[in-house]
């Protein structure tokens, strides 16, 4: 039968048309006529009535001749088929050659003009059952064509998954690395935490190798710290201690200065191997890099305790002592050096620490064998309260005799009846009418009137408490207008026999007082070689400038030829020989020394040495801040027993 969708012929049993693939209909009755003819098929009335059927072939001619035979025993007889008025006439004949143009060209002889129905029939339906041979044929070698290029593509598609599985996919990736292909380092760091897992402790070492320089290459942003670490505990499992320790420096040095993990095993490492005052110290750099408290405590744990002091730091109004000590009983090295290294710069504490007046940074360790403790820095500040300046009970001005002036402390510093005296009320007033400023070496009021001198004279005082600390200085000025006069001060006019320090030179000199007894090359401080010639008075000594040599020292021991300045001579008297010169009046000071002048020319004062001799000495500035000295050696008796002039560079 013919589908009734696409029109191709279909077996009368099949159920689904092999050209479209949909369902055929089922027909409980055999049609009949000219319909039947072109389904190939058989007329029921010339079925029973036992024509033979009409043979259709595209055979050669022998076979169409024989077929062409046999459609002419079947010309007589009457085919009810041939009825149709659609497609036959009444005598059988086909109404149009065109209408039934398939049945001529596939019916024996060329036409279907004097052939049975039947036979007509039966050759239509063998043609098309050629044709649908030829067909399937066809459609079969189009099908295996179509096959293999699905195949093709099929295996296409199949390889290029497979790429991009073993390539783009994490999976792909260590499936590769565990076949020791090349891989990602992701991979590489994956199979051999496998590997480390399962005991391989070598293959994991060689796979976390090679995933680590991959990562190298790729740059240091793509450092694996876990992977770095399983390494480095993969060395330690093996014995490579060493490079163990590589791995855990190279981490939180160069990867990530915070990695708590690295810190850890390099410090367990250190600690292990005896190396505990590196580990202290990376302890400490741990914490500070980290942040993590435990890094704090464990050195705290791991190292002496931090001594202690008995007076907490901060401001205090006096003089303190420091006590240092250990708990452990461990050396104690102390410094107030800022820059000092301890404890090698320190010094070690044997005795409480004495601390005047100033700003002291105190800073201690404790040390047992190789280790050193955590750092005491404490800072105090001693400062000492200062007394009140004191007061002159005497007015400054003119005087037109000479008089006498009191002192007292100042006003918060005067003892109240029955108060006890403290450090703060217990002051010492030092005071000078020399025109210096006071200090220790200066005189002390005793609470007797001071007696000014003559001339122009500046009372100078200061107050000092029980802590040392000194008041600001009162300066007052008087005018005595009374006589005589004080003296002048020495200067550098002065001459001693008509000669000039450092002017008066070797041939000027040798005229005068001849030749010398004899001649020493000496060393003087400040000027160099000079040659020292002898005199039975003494002698005198020259230095060498440019081609003269000047004088610049001399020692008087005779009166008979030479003298000092001012006509002071071997043998006077120490009051002689101060009233030839400016005295301002004033008393020894407790030392036994007496200031006589202080100006902006020189200076006067009687000097009372260590060994119990006294020497007068002045000092004259010269305009280009050289000086002049002049001494005169007393004996017990207070005459002057030599006298002594030196050129001062």
């Amino acid at each position: 039968m013919l589908c009734p969708n696409c029109g191709v012929y279909v077996d009368d049993d099949a159920l689904v048309c092999p050209e479209c693939g949909k369902y055929l209909p089922r027909k409980e009755k055999q049609e009949t006529g000219v319909r039947a003819i072109r389904q190939g098929k058989r007329a029921q009335s010339a079925a029973d009535a036992g024509e033979a059927p009409l043979v259709v072939s595209r055979q050669g001619s022998r076979r169409r001749a024989r077929r062409s035979a046999q459609a002419e025993q079947w010309s007589g007889t009457q085919a009810p088929i041939y009825s149709d008025p659609e497609v036959f006439n009444e005598s059988g004949a086909p109404v149009s050659e065109e209408g039934f143009d398939r049945g001529k060209r596939t019916v024996y002889g060329g036409t279907t003009t004097g052939i049975t129905p039947a036979v007509a029939q039966n050759a239509s339906y063998r043609g098309r059952k050629q044709r649908q041979r030829g067909k399937e044929y066809q459609k079969k070698m189009i099908n295996k064509a179509k096959l293999t290029v699905a195949l093709a593509v099929v295996l296409l598609v199949a390889v290029v998954g497979v790429y991009l599985y073993l390539k783009r996919t994490n999976s792909g990736q260590v499936f590769l690395a565990r076949l020791g292909r090349e891989a990602s380092a992701a991979a590489y760091w994956q199979v051999g935490e496998e590997r480390m897992d399962t005991g391989d402790i070598e293959g994991a070492i060689a796979d976390f190798e090679l995933a680590s320089s991959l990562d190298e290459e790729a740059g240091e942003e793509n450092y694996n710290v876990s992977g770095l670490l399983m390494l480095a505990s993969c060395y330690e499992a093996q014995g490579r201690t060493e490079d163990a320790e590589k791995v855990y420096i190279h981490v939180y040095t160069d990867v990530v200065p915070s990695a708590s993990d690295a810190y850890s095993a390099e410090i367990r490492i250190m600690l292990a191997q005896e190396r505990r005052p590196e580990a202290a110290e990376l302890m400490s750099l741990a914490y500070e890099k980290t942040g993590n408290p435990l890094f704090s405590q464990q050195r705290a744990d791991l190292l002496p305790r931090i001594p202690e002091v008995d007076r907490a730091g901060g401001p205090y109004e006096y003089k303190i002592y420091l006590t240092l000590s250990s708990l452990e009983s461990n050396p104690i090295y102390y410094t107030f050096d800022t820059e000092a290294k301890l404890p090698e710069e320190g010094e070690l504490y044997t005795e409480p620490i004495f601390l005047d007046e100033g700003q002291w940074r105190l800073r201690a360790v404790c040390v047992n064998e190789d280790l050193v403790s955590n750092e005491l820095s404490t800072t105090y500040r001693i400062s000492m309260p200062s007394p009140l300046q004191p007061y002159a009970h005497l007015a400054p001005g003119p005087y037109t005799k000479r008089m006498k002036v009191a002192l007292s402390p100042g006003v918060d510093n005067r003892l109240k009846p029955g108060e006890e005296v403290t450090k703060e009320k217990d002051i010492t007033i030092y005071y000078t009418i020399d025109g210096s400023t006071p200090d220790a070496d200066s005189p002390v009021y005793d609470g007797n009137p001071v007696l000014l001198g003559t001339g122009n004279v500046i009372l100078h005082a200061i107050a000092v408490n029980g802590y040392g600390k000194a008041s600001h200085m009162l300066e007052v000025q008087y005018k005595i207008d009374v006589k005589p006069a004080p003296g002048k001060a020495y200067v550098t006019q002065d001459t001693a026999n008509g000669i000039k320090l450092n002017q008066t030179g070797w041939d000027e000199f040798r005229r005068v007082y001849g030749e010398p007894d004899s001649t020493e090359t000496v060393v003087l401080d400040g000027i160099g070689e000079c040659r020292r010639q002898h005199y039975p008075w003494g002698y005198a000594s020259f230095t060498r400038s440019g081609s003269s040599q000047l004088w610049v020292e001399m020692r008087i021991n005779d009166a008979t030829v030479m003298h000092g300045p001012r006509s002071t001579n071997v043998g006077d008297t120490e009051a002689a020989v101060v009233s030839s010169f400016r005295d301002c009046s004033q008393v020894e000071s407790p030392s036994g020394n007496r200031g006589l002048y202080y100006t902006s020319d020189g200076t006067g004062k009687i000097y009372k040495l260590s060994d119990g001799s006294r020497v007068i000495r002045y000092i004259a500035f010269t305009a280009d801040s050289h000086y002049w000295r002049l001494d005169y050696d007393l004996t017990g008796d207070n005459t002057v027993k030599s006298i002594y002039m030196l050129f001062i560079p």
